[in-house]
C-alpha cells in the first residue's frame, strides 16, 4: 500500500486484527527500520507474523529513499526519516496508542518519535538502538575514498558488514543533519515503558550505546537485556524469541 504525502509516497503494510471494529484499546505495533534497510527485513516481517498471530494491529513501513517508497536516498536524513515516521503513526493506525520497535537506526528515530508524540507512543521496544549514530561516523569514515554519484553528489562508500548488499552511501547532508537530532548528551525525557535488547557481539553498534540509552531515560519502566553471542542483526530464531517476548511485555501493560 502506499501512503500518499506532498514530499514522496511511503510503501507500507497493515495488518488489522481479525475483529468486526476496532476499539481503539489494543495498541498498534510500528516498525521502524534500520538505515539502508527496508520493511522486507528478517526482524519486520517476524513481528508480522507475531502480530498475526496475536490478532495485533501491525505496520511495517519504507523511509523515503528505501524499498518501495519514493525520495531520493541521498537527501535523506534524520530530519527527513523521522517526519516519515511521524506521518505513519498519525495517519495509518487505527488503534489509538502505538508501540513502536525500532532496529538499529530505527531505534534512534523511535526515540525521537516518542519525544515528538507522547500521546500517540505508549511504549518502544528498541532493538541494537544506533542512537546519535551519525556522531560516530567521521572517524568510522576517516581514510575512505570519497566517491561522487550519478548526479555528482560526494558520498562515502562504507562496505557491508554482512556481505550480502551493496556498500553503504553515507552522504554528508546525513552526517550534518544528524547533529540537530542527538539525545546520550542529556536526559531523554520519557516517562512510557522502553525495552532494549542488544547483543553481546555486535560489530556495528556496540552494546554499550544501549546501555547508555538506558542511564539517560527518565523512564522508571525501561530495562535492557543483553544477548550473549548475538550480532547487530539479531535475526535467527533464538534472537527472535527474544524480541517477540519482550514486544508482548510491552503490549500487556499498554492494553
Amino acid at each position: 500500500m502506499i501512503l500518499t504525502r506532498t514530499s514522496y509516497p511511503l510503501a507500507y503494510d497493515h495488518v488489522l486484527p481479525d475483529v468486526t471494529g476496532i476499539d481503539g484499546d489494543s495498541p498498534c505495533v510500528v516498525f521502524c527500520p534500520g538505515f539502508n534497510s527496508t520493511r522486507q527485513g528478517a526482524k519486520a516481517l517476524a513481528i508480522e507474523t507475531h502480530c498475526r498471530q496475536n490478532n495485533i494491529e501491525f505496520i511495517r513501513f519504507d523511509y523515503g529513499g528505501h524499498g518501495e517508497s519514493g525520495g531520493d536516498f541521498a537527501k535523506g536524513s534524520i530530519s527527513a526519516w523521522l517526519n516519515d515516521t511521524l506521518d505513519v503513526i498519525e495517519r495509518l493506525p487505527k488503534s489509538r496508542q502505538v508501540m513502536l520497535v525500532g532496529s538499529s537506526m530505527g531505534g534512534w528515530i523511535a526515540l525521537l518519535a516518542a519525544i515528538a508524540k507522547p500521546k500517540i507512543v505508549g511504549g518502544l521496544l528498541l532493538i541494537a538502538c544506533a542512537a546519535d549514530m551519525t556522531r560516530y561516523y567521521p572517524s568510522r569514515l576517516k581514510g575512505l575514498p570519497t566517491l561522487s554519484d550519478e548526479s555528482g553528489r560526494n558520498y562515502f562508500s562504507v562496505p557491508n558488514e554482512y556481505g550480502d548488499q551493496l556498500p553503504y552511501r553515507v552522504y554528508q547532508h546525513l552526517i550534518d543533519d544528524g547533529g540537530a537530532h542527538y539525545l546520550l548528551d542529556q536526559p531523554i525525557d520519557l516517562t512510557i515503558p522502553v525495552r532494549l535488547i542488544h547483543g553481546v557481539d555486535d560489530d556495528v553498534v556496540e552494546w554499550q550505546r544501549s546501555e547508555r540509552v538506558l542511564a539517560q531515560l527518565t523512564s522508571k519502566d525501561a530495562t535492557l537485556q543483553l544477548i550473549k553471542n548475538g550480532d547487530h542483526r539479531l535475526s535467527n530464531p533464538r534472537h527472535i524469541a527474544h524480541i517477540q517476548t519482550a514486544l508482548s511485555d510491552l503490549i500487556d501493560l499498554g492494553e
